[in-house]
């Protein structure tokens, strides 16, 4: 019909726009020699602490590593063995992955309409549990789940607030709720590394410590067992070239974002994005939810349009040992039956922009 092909990722026009800078850079890291631990890391670490407002941020492998990183710290200082953390059910299944490696075991709470964590299904299980693990899906804000409504649920210092912010970081003008927060740099993210990435972004000196130990094998730290985890010279630089543009990358993944929310009303998709929180979210993902899923992405993928499905089972959905009867988290299974998620970036046209949104409003009519 148009002969339009909208990809889901705008990677390889991001590259093409940015090409110059990148060799440049990379051919500069290189000449030096000093591929580890040099200036372009502590630059892009001092712009992260920035950006976070803290005073920390250490550069590791990806973003899963920083949320492995701050549970093993709180871990390591508990005398519970085999505490427990409440995580959401909609959400990638790093976030249980990294609370399990690190010794947890992991309570999955129901989510609300937005598939964030709901208030309601925590309370069920906040007593058993040392930590809450908050996620900013799909790029949502944390600003309707501020720190004095968790921390209400049990007034004991052991409880622990922890952001997996490797969706949300960017959203809320990169306001953090508690002492530690996990960022990811994947590709894929809104501001992403050629390759893994992550960073802990921390106000407590201990666990900025502990994860520069962690991320070298534990060097230095007698009790940060670790691995190999840092993020390279060349990461940082490039990373940096990026950083110089997320501002307007940003801008541009709110104004689409908005106009399709402004489309979408009063039609048969809902976006998973609150209204009254809109302003504050990082468009990350775009999604939104339909009846039959299957024939809306097989006629998107007709006119030309990739989509994705972010996530197609809830985490209490999949083979963990967790707690949580699955009929109590009903809500996150109905949703993970009915999501789509559209191709939102920087880099799509306006041309690109309208012709998505009317081929949405054409298959859902």
């Amino acid at each position: 019909m148009s002969g339009l092909k909208i990809p889901f990722t705008g990677l390889q026009k991001q590259y093409n726009n940015l090409r110059s800078e990148i060799l440049d850079v990379t051919d500069s890291v290189l000449r030096s020699g000093r591929l580890m631990d040099g200036n372009h890391t502590a630059e892009f670490e001092n712009w992260l602490a920035k950006k976070n407002n803290k005073p920390h941020a250490i550069t590791v492998h990806s973003g899963t590593n920083a949320l492995e990183i701050i549970a093993s710290y709180y871990y390591s200082i508990l005398t519970t063995r085999l505490p427990k953390v409440i995580i959401p059910s909609m959400t990638f299944r790093a976030t249980a992955n990294a609370w399990i490696r690190a010794g947890w075991e992991v309570i999955v709470a129901d989510c609300d309409q937005y598939g964030m964590m709901d208030i309601d299904s925590v309370q069920e299980y906040h007593n058993d549990a040392l930590a809450v693990c908050l996620v900013g899906l799909y790029g949502n804000s944390l600003k309707n789940y501020r720190s004095r409504k968790w921390h209400e649920l049990r007034t004991d210092e052991n409880w622990l607030v922890v952001e997996d912010a490797a969706q949300h970081w960017l959203s809320w003008d990169c306001r953090r709720i508690g002492p530690a927060a996990a960022i990811s740099f994947d590709p894929m993210k809104n501001l992403g590394n050629y390759g893994n990435g992550g960073a802990v972004v921390t106000n407590v000196k201990e666990i900025e410590q502990f994860a520069k130990s962690f991320r070298a094998h534990g060097k230095g730290d007698s009790f940060a067992t670790g691995s190999n985890s840092r993020m390279s010279e060349i990461d940082c630089a490039t990373m940096m070239v990026k950083a110089k543009h997320i501002d307007e990358w940003q801008e541009r993944r709110r104004t689409i974002g908005l106009y399709w929310m402004e489309r979408l009303a009063n039609s048969n998709a809902r976006s998973l994005i609150d209204s009254g929180n809109c302003e504050e979210h990082c468009y990350h993902k775009f999604v939104i939810e339909v009846d039959n899923r299957d024939t809306v992405m097989g006629q998107l993928n007709d006119s030309g349009i990739e989509t994705k499905v972010h996530y197609a089972k809830g985490i209490n959905e999949l083979p963990y040992d967790y707690q949580g009867a699955p009929a109590m988290l009903s809500r996150s299974s109905s949703l993970a039956k009915r999501v789509i998620s559209l191709p939102i970036y920087p880099e799509l046209s306006d041309l690109e922009v309208e012709y998505t949104i009317d081929q949405v409003l054409n298959c859902v009519a």
